[in-house]
């Protein structure tokens, strides 16, 4: 799996063959196709693992903080995370597949982003005493706040933006979501009465 990784990023999906994957493992096309039935299985599983492994780490923030500060810590977390190299030059190669794997692409797509939403979701519901469906509640609104932060910024990264700048401009993005949900009404079940 990581020779079938360090090989997709270095020559993308078309070029890089099960031969030079093996070579790469030091291991036998054999042991290969053994395990999967063709490249496809093997990019797929790799796709899966990579996004598994590199989603976000739920760090630690305090859920006792006011609403605005735990949405900036979490989506700052998620947003800085997602702007990795590595994580920007493999999703460039899943993107490349789309055409061929639509159904991994999607899946890709899928699995960062519900557990993104997730994670946003919990910091607005932060330490209130949770009725059975809080977070579910919270759901649509982490979703608002995935797609003003996070998409438009991983899609500059996608077509090469400078990372530094992408970078340094994360909060003020952050911070402008938070600042739009709140003056829309999406925040106002959790918000503080002032």
């Amino acid at each position: 799996m990581d020779a079938a990784h360090r090989l997709f990023l270095r020559l993308g999906f078309e070029a890089a063959s099960c031969e030079q994957i093996a070579i790469e493992a030091g291991a036998g096309k054999a042991s290969i196709y053994a395990r999967y039935a063709n490249k496809e299985e093997l990019f797929a599983a790799v796709v899966r693992r990579n996004v598994e492994g590199s989603l976000a780490p739920s760090s630690e923030v305090p859920l006792d903080l006011p609403l605005h500060a735990r949405l900036r810590a979490v989506g700052h977390s998620i947003l800085t995370h997602a702007l990795r190299p590595e994580i920007v030059a493999f999703m460039r190669v899943v993107m490349t597949t789309a055409y061929r794997l639509p159904d991994l692409t999607v899946l890709t797509d899928r699995i960062g982003r519900d557990r993104g939403v997730r994670r946003i979701a919990e910091a607005i519901v932060g330490d209130a005493p949770r009725e059975a469906d809080a977070i579910e509640a919270a759901m649509p609104v982490a979703a608002k706040f995935i797609e003003i932060t996070f998409v438009p910024h991983q899609m500059r990264a996608l077509v090469g933006d400078d990372p530094g700048t992408l970078e340094a401009d994360a909060l003020r993005r952050v911070d402008e979501a938070i600042h739009l949900l709140s003056k829309g009404g999406w925040l106002d079940r959790w918000e503080s009465p002032s």
